[in-house]
């Protein structure tokens, strides 16, 4: 029989052991001003609750040392849905994805940004070849650009950046293993496997896109087979305009990119980094024209999936920003941390076509299987579409 005094140890135990976790969870999801990038082995040891330490492309930042979404939503506002889905997401695939806070952009910076009297690159110098881009586009360019700073302060190897209404297949840790594969092939990759899975010979890695110059003078590439990859009578190269009838049924592409265009998903080394911001730096048109350039240039080593593996949500009729306009103006900055919390509940409400209605607006996803936004709540036994219809394929080029 046990006594008293020993009893009492063991609730003094107890108690410690419960305030630990009570410390490390405000710690862990409170949201914070600073910008700090996890460690590596920080972020795959907090993979999931199931899962053991994974160093591979298909682990909870996808092989990256950490992925980062650019967002200003602020989810307090009544038509706010994008971060809500984001993390939905996150939690469907087992991802772990930071939303670290967006700093405060002074009227003053964005009108000397529009107006081409702004000093990007910090060496205290107004930077030339500005060309007055809209207040959508100039915000979201400080955004990527301020994200690009971070990543070479805290010194990231590899980074996975997707804007706030990113979506990909239910499937993706497995989609990522022969994208790995074949960049490190393409590449010719001499760093570890087991730590650097794509390699770190390349500038970005861009994984979703809302289409690239794709054909029979495009570089060298590996093709596989993906079963989550849809036919190809319902895939389109939306920004292009163009059909993918010259590939086989559920087949992706790993190539050297022609030119994509639309950052909704990019990744980059550290020293690929360094590289986008000084080319970026220099401009101050949309965010994915420059590094479009940059990858049809050759000033960046770029490297494409066809199809992508990620592409942005949209909700039809909802009072919010587009990722063409990450911070926009109208909302306030965005807090947050994900690391496997809840989001607002926001249940996809019913089929409506080939897609669906999510707070009565109605969602859809191009060019992805079964969307991890649509199937945020759903089991791998009840997954439904989330596609646009005829009308929306003609009508949206992103």
């Amino acid at each position: 029989m046990l006594s008293y005094a020993s009893s009492f140890k063991r609730y003094d135990v107890l108690i410690l052991f419960l305030i630990l976790i009570l410390v490390w969870q405000v710690a862990h999801f409170i949201p914070s001003g600073s910008y700090r990038l996890p460690n590596f082995r920080d972020i795959v040891k907090h993979v999931g609750q199931h899962d053991p330490v994974d160093w591979t492309a298909g682990n909870a930042t996808l092989g990256f040392q950490a992925i980062i979404s650019v967002s200003a939503e602020n989810r307090n506002d009544a038509h706010a849905w994008r971060q809500d889905g984001l993390i939905n997401a996150a939690n469907r695939t087992g991802l772990i994805v930071h939303i670290p806070h967006q700093r405060d952009v002074t009227f003053k910076e964005l009108k000397d940004l529009r107006d081409g009297e702004v000093d990007v690159d910090g060496d205290g110098e107004a930077d030339e070849d500005i060309r007055h881009p809209s207040e959508g586009q100039a915000l979201a360019w400080l955004a990527h650009i301020d994200t690009l700073k971070n990543i070479i302060k805290a010194n990231t190897t590899t980074a996975l950046i997707i804007e706030d209404d990113a979506d990909w297949d239910v499937s993706i840790r497995s989609e990522t293993f022969p994208i790995a594969s074949a960049i490190r092939s393409l590449t010719n990759a001499s760093s570890p496997p087991d730590l650097y899975p794509y390699g770190t010979d390349w500038d970005v890695l861009w994984l979703g896109h809302c289409g690239d110059i794709y054909g029979s003078a495009s570089p060298p590439s590996i093709q596989f087979s993906d079963p989550s990859v849809l036919p190809t009578n319902l895939l389109r190269n939306v920004w292009i305009g163009a059909t993918y009838d010259a590939f086989p049924n559920h087949t992706r592409n790993v190539h050297y990119a022609g030119g994509p265009m639309c950052t909704f998903a990019y990744a980059v080394t550290l020293h690929g980094a360094k590289k986008l911001k000084r080319w970026a730096s220099t401009t101050g048109e949309a965010f994915d024209v420059k590094m479009h350039r940059g990858c049809v240039d050759g000033a960046l080593r770029c490297l494409t999936a066809t199809p992508e593996l990620m592409h942005h949500q949209r909700m039809l009729g909802a009072q919010s920003l587009s990722s063409e306009g990450v911070g926009g103006g109208e909302s306030e900055p965005a807090y947050g941390e994900h690391g496997g919390g809840g989001a607002r509940s926001g249940r996809v409400d019913e089929l409506a076509g080939s897609g669906v209605t999510l707070r009565g607006h109605r969602v859809f996803t191009h060019n992805i299987m079964h969307s991890a936004r649509c199937n945020w709540d759903r089991g791998d036994d009840e997954l439904v579409q989330c596609l646009p219809n005829e009308e929306e394929w003609e009508r949206f080029q992103t």
